[in-house]
């Protein structure tokens, strides 16, 4: 997403979030004013959308009070009944009082409403009334009103912002980062920091503990760069830094090792958390892109990458600088090939993992997502944020789904037999854009669902929000023709980027997943909760289940036990660390098995 949207949206957003800045002023007339009076006003004045009209004012401009009921008189409706189905409305109604035609229960906001709560409120509505206009009145009494347009484009604007930052630590996400970096042009210094040994930190002292060091390291990367520099959370404990040295290629090289120094030491204090200390460690990459007309963005982060594996391989808590365009010194790393990757399928090192989706209310398991993670001889066991890069730049994204694919699919068949009915109803399995626009995409998912023996409905692909409108229409045939099939097809991540809402619109879906980032804000941040509650509502109009990212702790999930009580006929599933981190098959059906007999003893 660019981050220029918000301009491109013609708006900005409110400091604190309400909708007071967006609320127009109105005109009042009294209920007793004659319809042919208002008639002529609205024919006068082409730019006024609607009247507000008060019971105890008898012309337009006499003094209203604060405490009354207000009604709305909007134009498109009042000329409309002005002219009849026939067109005798004015004579019908010419001598009538305006109330005659007056809303008298428009939709009402308060001035202190967050745009998302008004976007909520105005999406419940009919279709027949959905765009009217929206009465506002102050603290003062005095009545406004809020055009529909101007709060959709607000809330556009916010998730647009909401969607280029990092939830947890406010700092730019990945996806800013990069659109930065392939605009910033050279000379340039890109720094990779990795945080050492965190999932020691996350196993020993609990994700919550994770968080907190993560936000401290956060912090410090904030306080090392200067205005037009960009310090962002690339993902779990890798974070990255643009910055823009001195003018002088000669001094850039020597600038980016003194920052690297700096920050390392920065980094290397020790982290104060309450009452308990731990060291700080983390490894540092650093790689100088000079004046040159062979300068690749992309390569830059690489090298970086490669130089803070390298500082990671020689111990951690070290630093390692490369020059951009040259061979690196660093060579501990490199990026694998298709033939290295094939390989590593053969010899099981690509695993997939499960992580459990269960339904809110009941608790029950409904299905599962297919995690995959490389056990690499040398860097042991990597998540997806960590591999996946590498994997798309070698053209092996497609060949690894279909791994994916066939390994859940036979660990499905597996709970089947093992777990009878308690087993998941469902795998859910990630497709990459390059295995959505595959062109033998519906004849190889039902072969592979042929091969395991198991009925279409079974299997749900997870569609990444990240593809676009051109991606989902060039691959639409496929997904319909999977869908004829029984297969299910939902959207991952909904809310991060800005082609979500039309691949709401245009697909038929079973399903949608709620980005993490609002399900985590959503105990303190009221637009976060406004946005959960939208999704949901919206889901339950497209006839399509919403999976709910990101439950991180019992608190969240009764917040979405609640929402789901308080709507009922919503299917509303959660998943998260407080359900269950991914596992190995083995454990998870170990795991679950545990649960399931502690929740069925007695006492």
């Amino acid at each position: 997403m660019s981050v220029d949207l918000r301009a491109a949206l013609g708006g900005q957003a409110s400091p604190t979030g309400d909708v007071a800045h967006l609320v127009r002023p109105l005109r009042v007339v009294g209920a007793a004013t004659p319809c042919d009076e208002v008639d002529a006003l609205f024919r006068a004045e082409p730019d006024l959308e609607c009247l507000a009209v008060h019971p105890a004012a008898d012309r337009a401009g006499e003094d209203s009070g604060a405490s009354c009921s207000w009604g709305l008189v909007s134009r498109g409706p009042f000329l409309t009944a002005m002219a009849g189905r026939l067109g005798y409305g004015r004579s019908v109604h010419s001598r009538r009082p305006v109330s005659a035609l007056t809303d008298w229960a428009p939709l009402a906001v308060s001035p202190r409403a967050t745009v998302s709560q008004a976007a909520q409120r105005i999406l419940q509505r009919d279709r027949s009334t959905r765009y009217d206009q929206v009465l506002v009145v102050g603290e003062d009494g005095e009545p406004g009103h809020l055009e529909v347009e101007d709060v959709l484009r607000e809330l556009a604007a916010e998730l647009a912002e909401k969607a280029l930052t990092d939830p947890l630590t406010g700092l730019a996400n990945r996806e800013h980062f990069l659109g930065r970096l392939g605009a910033a042009q050279p000379p340039l210094v890109l720094v990779y920091v990795d945080v050492d040994d965190f999932k020691a930190i996350n196993d020993g002292y609990g994700h919550s503990t994770g968080d907190q060091v993560l936000q401290r390291v956060a912090d410090r990367l904030r306080g090392c760069v200067r205005p037009g520099d960009v310090a962002a959370r690339l993902g779990g404990d890798e974070f990255a830094l643009l910055l823009h040295p001195p003018a002088g290629s000669g001094r850039a090289v020597e600038w980016a090792q003194q920052v690297g120094q700096r920050l390392l030491a920065r980094l290397t204090e020790p982290v104060q958390l309450g009452g308990r200390v731990l060291p700080g460690q983390a490894s540092v990459g650093v790689a100088v892109g000079l004046e040159a007309t062979s300068f690749d963005a992309s390569a830059l982060l690489h090298e970086a990458d490669l130089a803070m594996y390298g500082a990671k391989a020689a111990g951690g808590s070290r630093c390692a600088v490369v020059e951009g365009g040259a061979a690196p010194s660093i060579t501990t790393a490199h990026a694998p090939d298709r033939t290295e990757l094939h390989a590593a399928v053969a010899q099981g090192r690509f695993v997939v993992h499960h992580q459990p989706i269960v339904d809110v209310l009941s608790g029950r398991l409904t299905s599962t997502e297919a995690l995959v993670r490389w056990d690499h001889p040398h860097r042991g066991l990597l998540p997806p944020a960590a591999f996946l890069g590498e994997v798309a730049a070698a053209g092996f994204a497609a060949d690894l789904d279909e791994h994916v694919l066939r390994t859940a699919l036979a660990q499905q068949v597996r709970w089947s037999t093992d777990l009878g009915t308690d087993a998941p109803c469902h795998v859910n399995v990630n497709l990459s854009v390059p295995a959505l626009l595959r062109e033998d995409l519906v004849p190889l998912v039902l072969a592979e669902l042929e091969r395991a023996g198991l009925p279409a409905h079974v299997l749900r692909l997870e569609l990444p929000e990240i593809a676009t409108t051109a991606h989902v229409a060039a691959a639409a045939g496929s997904l319909s023709a999977l869908r004829d099939a029984g297969v299910g097809v939902a959207l991952d991540d909904v809310g991060t980027g800005a082609a979500g809402l039309a691949h709401l619109r245009d697909l038929h879906l079973d399903g949608l997943k709620i980005d993490r980032r609002y399900v985590v804000g959503m105990l303190t941040d009221e637009r976060d909760a406004a946005v959960v509650r939208m999704l949901v509502e919206m889901a339950h109009g497209l006839g399509a289940a919403v999976t709910a990212e990101g439950v991180e702790t019992p608190a969240h999930l009764q917040a979405l036990r609640d929402l789901a009580a308080e709507r009922p006929g919503r299917r509303l599933h959660a998943q998260g660390y407080a359900i269950s981190r991914p596992l190995p098959p083995e454990q998870l059906q170990a795991t679950w098995a545990a649960s399931r007999a502690r929740a069925a003893s007695p006492g």
